[in-house]
C-alpha cells in the first residue's frame, strides 16, 4: 500500500503539474492521494464515535439540568405560597423568613439557569452541528466526487493504453506502456478534476479538524468561565443568606420556646379532659354498647326484609322519654315517622347502621348510625326478635344489591347520575320555561351557556353557530356529565338576570306563539349584539381573577355579556407572568369549581394562550395533576402539540411529573381515541336521603322559634341554592339570586303580560301565638327544610293564594330597608331584636354586607343565629305606582286583598319588601295587603 501524501507535498506536486504538465510526476503520486483519503476517513470515523458519546452525555446532562430547574421553580413557588399563608394568618416573622428564603432561592435559580444555557450553547450545539453536519457532509458530499474522479481517471487511462497497444499491433510493433508526455497531454482534464476534488476533500477535513479540536476546546473554555461565574454568584448569594440566618436563628428559638409552652398547656388540658371523660364512662355503663362492631348480626330469614308497625323510641334530649313512632323497613332503609304529619320522616340507610340487641332488656334493641344511637322498645320479646331479624335481613339485601351494582359496571350508574342531574337542572329557577320565549317544558340545552330552550328557539341557536351556542337535546342525545356543569350552576333565571337586565319592554321578548322572524331578531339582539345587557361602569376585567377564586360564575357571565376577552393575561398571576383566567381556574380547580373551568374553556377566544414560559392551560393541568380539567380542555379540542420554552408538550410534562391520569388522556387524544362524551368528577349537590333523624334534632335546628302572627315572605330560596350556600362558605353575593326575582326586575315596562305557566309558591305562615318577650331568630332554608326536601323541587301549587299553617316558613334575607313600627300589621311580632337587624354600618356599607362580616353584639343568643345571606335589593329602589295581577289570589285574612288575573291594583304603601298594600283601580272599597310576587309593575 502506498504511503500517504502530506498536504504540503500534494500542493507542490499539483502546482508543478499546472506549470509543466509534460514533465510533471503527479501521476505517480495519485496512489498516495487515494491512500491519504482512506486513512483520513478511518481516523474521522474513530473520532465520530467518540463525539457521538460526548454529545449523548452532554444532552443527558442538559436534560437533568432542566429537571433541576423545574424542581427548583416548584420548590420556590411552594415557599412563596407558604409565606402567603403565614401572611394571612398574621405570622409576620415566619412569612418574612419564608419569603426571604424564596428570594435567595430565586437568585440561585437564575445562576443555575444561566449555567445550563451556557452548556447548551457552547457544548451541546457545537457537538450537534459537528456530528450531524460537517462529518456527515464529508462522507457524502465530498468523498463521493473524489472517488468518482479517481474512477474516471483510471478508466480513461486503461482505455488509452488499450488503444495505443492496438495501434502498435496493426503496424507490427509491440508496445509495453504509455509515456508520461502522452498521459499528460491526453489526460489533462481528468487529472485536473482529480486534483480539484482532492483539494476540496482536504479543505473540508481541515475545517473538521479545526472544529473538533480548537473550536471545541474554545467552547469548553467559555463553559468553564460560565461555571466560574455560577460559583461566584452562588458564593455571593450564600454570603448574604448566612447573614440573614444568623439573625433568624435567635428569633426562631424564642418562637419555639413560646410554642413549646403552648403545647405543654394543651397537653395538660388534654390529660384533664381524658380523666374527666373516663370518669363519666365509668358512671354510665350503657355507653359501652354505643360503638360500631364489624361483626354483623344475622337475622332469621323467615321474617323477610320488609316490615311496618309501631315502636317506642327513646328520645335523645334531656328528658329521655319513650315516644311512640310508626316505623317502616323497606329496600335497606328504616323510615321513622314523627307524631306530627307536617314534619317529614327520618330515613336511615341501614348500610351505615348496625343492629344490636340489648342484653339487659330483651324487648329493646339499639340501632347504631354514624352519628348517634337509637334505642327502640318493642311490644314483647318475640316482636323485638322479629324487628331485629327484619333489620338485619334488609341490610344484607341492600348490601348484596350494592355489590351487584358495583360488579355490573359503571355505565349504568353514570347514566343514572346523568338522569338525576338533568332532573335537578329541570327544577332550577326559570328552567321550566324556555329562556328566550317562555315556552313550557324546554328540552334543549345550550351546553356552553347553561340554559334550557324550546325546539323552535334551538333551531335559531344552531344557525348562530357552535361558537355562540352549542345545542344538545336532553331527551334525544346521550349527554355526559361534562356537558351539564354550566346548566347545573347558571339556570335560565340567572342567565336572563344579566343578558336581559336592560330589556326595555317585555313585549320585545317572543312568546310561545311568536313567528320565527320575531324570535330570530330577538335572539340575535340578545346573544350576538348583546343589546339587553346591563353594562357596568367600572372595568369588568379587574375583578375577574377574584371571581375565579370565589367561584363566582355570574361575574364571569357578566364579563362575557360585555364582550370582555376572557383569554387576556391577568395583572396579578399566581405563578408565571402571562397567566390567563383559565390558567388561574386550572390552578385553583377542585371538584366544586369545574364549572368555572368549563365556562372559560367554552367561552374564551383562545385555549392556546401561553405564559411567559410558554405554558398553556393544558401544561398547567399536567404540571399540577388536574385530570378533570384535562378532560374539559381535550373535549374543546385544545392543541396538544404546543411546546413551552423548555421544549416540552403537555404530554412530556405529565410524564416528567408522573401524573398517569393526565398522561393517559393525552395519549388517547394523540391517537384520536379520546371520547368527548366523557364523565367528570364533580360535586353535583344532588338530593340526599339523610334527614333530621328525630323530633329533638329538628327542634334543635329550629331553635327557639315560636309561631307568631308575622306576615310571611312571598319569595324563598330554592333548595338547590340553599344547599349551594351551605357548601360554598365564601360565595360572592352577586352570584346568587332569588327564585322569584323582584317585580320589575325583568317585567318592568310590561304592556300586556303573557299568562305564566305557574305562579310562584305562595308564602306559608305561622298562626300560633308566641309568648311575650321571645324573639325568633333568623331561619335559613337549611335549618328549616330537612335535607331530603332540599334535594327536591317543591311540587306545583294551585294559582290560588291559599297557605297552610303547618308548613314551615322558608327564610328570605331581609332587605336593608325595614318597615317601621307604624307600618307593621296590627298585632305582628318583630322578627328579632332591633339591635340585630342589618342596618348601615359605621363604615357606611349596606346592612347585609356588614352583618355578614362583623355582626354587632345584640341581646339574646346572637352566636346561635345563622348568618344572613345577602340578596339584591333592587326592589327597594323602585317607585311603585300601578301593578297588574298575574294570578288569581284569594285572601286568608280580613286585611288581605282578593283579586283576579289582569286586574289593576294601585299601590299605596309597602308593608315590607314582599307584601304591599293597595286597592283595585276604580273600586277603592276593595283594598288590603297582597304578595308582591303575584303582580308586575306597569310603566306610568
Amino acid at each position: 500500500m502506498a504511503a500517504p501524501i502530506s498536504v504540503r507535498d500534494f500542493v507542490q506536486q499539483a502546482r508543478e503539474d499546472l506549470s509543466s504538465p509534460t514533465t510533471s510526476t503527479f501521476t505517480s503520486h495519485m496512489g498516495r492521494c487515494k491512500a491519504t483519503a482512506n486513512s483520513l476517513e478511518e481516523a474521522l470515523d474513530a473520532d465520530r464515535a467518540v463525539l457521538q458519546k460526548m454529545r449523548k452525555a452532554a444532552k443527558a446532562e442538559h436534560s437533568c439540568g432542566q429537571d433541576l430547574i423545574n424542581h427548583l421553580e416548584a420548590h420556590i413557588a411552594a415557599q412563596e405560597k407558604f409565606s402567603a399563608n403565614y401572611q394571612l394568618e398574621g405570622e409576620e416573622q415566619l412569612a418574612n423568613a419564608f419569603g426571604t428564603f424564596a428570594a435567595f432561592s430565586r437568585e440561585l435559580l437564575m445562576a443555575v439557569r444561566s449555567l445550563w444555557q451556557s452548556l447548551y450553547h457552547n457544548i451541546n450545539f457545537s457537538l450537534e452541528s459537528l456530528v450531524k453536519g460537517d462529518m456527515k457532509e464529508l462522507k457524502g458530499e465530498f468523498k463521493k466526487p473524489f472517488e468518482k474522479a479517481c474512477k474516471d481517471y483510471e478508466s480513461k487511462l486503461a482505455k488509452m493504453e488499450k488503444e495505443k497497444r492496438e495501434l502498435a499491433k496493426q503496424h507490427g510493433m509491440v508496445r509495453s506502456g504509455v509515456s508520461g508526455g502522452e498521459i499528460a497531454e491526453e489526460m489533462e482534464k481528468e487529472r485536473r478534476t482529480f486534483q480539484l476534488n482532492m483539494c476540496e476533500y482536504l479543505i473540508k477535513v481541515n475545517e473538521i479538524k479545526t472544529k473538533k479540536g480548537i473550536g471545541l476546546l474554545q467552547n469548553h473554555i467559555k463553559h468553564c468561565s460560565s461555571q466560574l461565574n455560577f460559583f461566584q454568584e452562588c458564593l455571593n448569594t450564600m454570603t448574604k443568606l448566612k447573614q440573614f440566618t444568623e439573625k433568624l436563628i435567635p428569633e426562631l428559638q424564642s418562637m419555639k420556646i413560646k410554642q413549646d409552652e403552648e403545647k405543654k398547656q394543651l397537653c395538660s388540658l388534654r390529660d384533664q379532659l381524658k380523666t374527666a371523660l373516663q370518669l363519666e364512662q365509668k358512671e354510665d355503663p350503657g355507653n359501652k354498647q354505643a360503638g360500631y362492631n364489624m361483626h354483623q348480626l344475622q337475622g332469621n330469614k323467615q321474617y323477610g326484609t320488609e316490615k311496618s308497625g309501631t315502636l317506642f323510641k327513646k328520645s335523645d334530649g334531656l328528658r329521655k322519654v319513650w315516644q311512640k313512632r310508626k316505623c317502616t323497613i323497606s329496600h335497606g332503609y328504616l323510615t321513622i315517622y314523627h307524631s306530627t304529619l307536617n314534619r317529614p320522616p327520618a330515613k336511615l340507610n341501614l348500610l351505615t347502621c348496625q343492629v344490636k340487641p340489648n342484653m339487659d332488656d330483651k324487648k329493646c334493641f339499639d340501632l347504631v348510625s354514624h352519628n348517634r344511637t337509637y334505642r327502640f322498645l318493642a311490644e314483647d320479646e318475640q316482636d323485638c326478635v322479629v324487628w331485629v331479624s327484619v333489620l338485619s335481613n334488609s341490610k344484607e339485601e341492600a348490601l348484596n344489591v350494592a355489590f351487584s351494582k358495583a360488579q355490573g359496571g359503571g355505565e349504568s350508574s353514570r347514566e343514572e347520575l346523568t338522569r338525576a342531574i338533568i332532573q335537578e337542572v329541570r327544577g332550577m329557577p326559570g328552567n321550566r320555561e324556555c329562556c328566550d320565549c317562555s315556552a313550557p317544558d324546554p328540552s334543549w340545552l345550550s351546553v356552553n351557556l347553561g340554559i334550557l330552550i324550546c325546539i323552535e328557539c334551538s333551531g335559531i341557536h344552531r344557525e348562530m353557530g357552535v361558537h355562540l351556542s352549542r345545542i344538545q337535546s336532553l331527551a334525544l342525545d346521550k349527554l355526559a356529565t361534562s356537558e351539564l356543569l354550566l346548566a347545573r350552576n347558571i339556570s335560565n333565571s340567572g342567565f336572563n338576570s344579566i343578558m336581559e337586565a336592560n330589556l326595555p319592554s317585555f313585549s320585545l321578548k317572543p312568546t310561545v306563539h311568536s313567528d320565527m322572524a320575531f324570535r330570530k331578531n330577538f335572539i340575535i339582539s340578545k346573544y350576538i349584539e348583546k343589546k339587553y345587557t346591563k353594562r357596568s361602569p367600572a372595568a369588568p376585567c379587574s375583578g375577574l381573577p377574584e371571581a375565579v377564586r370565589d367561584k363566582d360564575i355570574f361575574s364571569l357571565l357578566q364579563a362575557y355579556a360585555e364582550d370582555v376577552d376572557l383569554s387576556e393575561p391577568v395583572l396579578a398571576p399566581l405563578q408565571e407572568p402571562g397567566e390567563t383566567l383559565l390558567h388561574l381556574a386550572v390552578l385553583l380547580s377542585d371538584q366544586t369549581s369545574l364549572h368555572i373551568v368549563d365556562f372559560l374553556v367554552q367561552n374564551s377566544r383562545s385555549l392556546a394562550k401561553q405564559t411567559a414560559k410558554g405554558n398553556t392551560p393544558l401544561h398547567y393541568c399536567c404540571s399540577h395533576n388536574k385530570p378533570e380539567c384535562v378532560k374539559l380542555l381535550l373535549k374543546a379540542k385544545a392543541n396538544i402539540t404546543i411546546t413551552n420554552d423548555a421544549g416540552e408538550t403537555a404530554l412530556d410534562v405529565a410524564r416528567r411529573m408522573r401524573h398517569p391520569l393526565c398522561e393517559e388522556l393525552l395519549l388517547q387524544a394523540q391517537s384520536n381515541q379520546f371520547n368527548p362524551n366523557i364523565h367528570v368528577e364533580y360535586e353535583w349537590w344532588l338530593g340526599q336521603d339523610d334527614m333530621y333523624e328525630s323530633d329533638e334534632d329538628l327542634d334543635e335546628k329550629l331553635g327557639s322559634v315560636k309561631k307568631g302572627f308575622v306576615r310571611p315572605q312571598s319569595c324563598y330560596h330554592p333548595p338547590a341554592t340553599a344547599r349551594r350556600l351551605e357548601a360554598a362558605q365564601a360565595v360572592p353575593w352577586r352570584g346568587w339570586m332569588d327564585t322569584c326575582p323582584p317585580p320589575a326586575a325583568h317585567l318592568h315596562g310590561l304592556e300586556v303580560p303573557p299568562a305564566p305557566s305557574e305562579p310562584p309558591p305562595p308564602p306559608p305562615q305561622w298562626t300560633e301565638p308566641a309568648p311575650r318577650g321571645t324573639h325568633p331568630p333568623f331561619l335559613t332554608s337549611l335549618s328549616t327544610f330537612p335535607e331530603e326536601s332540599r334535594g327536591r323541587r317543591s311540587p306545583l301549587l294551585s294559582t290560588k293564594h291559599k297557605r297552610t299553617s303547618s308548613e314551615p316558613a322558608p327564610w328570605v334575607p331581609l332587605s336593608p330597608e325595614q318597615p317601621g313600627p307604624a307600618s307593621a300589621a296590627p298585632g305582628a311580632l318583630k322578627a328579632t331584636d332591633p339591635s340585630c337587624m342589618p342596618g348601615p354600618s359605621r363604615a357606611g356599607q349596606p346592612g347585609p354586607h356588614r352583618f355578614l362580616q362583623e355582626p354587632e353584639p345584640c341581646s339574646g343568643s346572637a352566636q346561635d343565629l345563622p348568618p344572613l345571606l345577602p340578596r339584591r335589593s333592587s326592589v327597594n329602589r323602585l317607585l311603585l305606582r300601578k301593578v297588574r295581577a298575574l294570578y288569581d289570589c284569594d285572601a286568608d285574612r280580613e286585611d288581605e286583598l282578593t283579586f283576579r288575573t289582569g286586574e289593576i291594583i294601585v299601590v299605596s304603601e309597602k308593608e315590607d319588601s314582599n307584601w304591599w298594600k293597595g286597592w283595585i283601580e276604580g273600586q277603592p272599597h276593595r283594598r288590603g295587603a297582597f304578595p308582591a310576587s303575584f303582580v308586575h309593575v306597569l310603566n306610568e
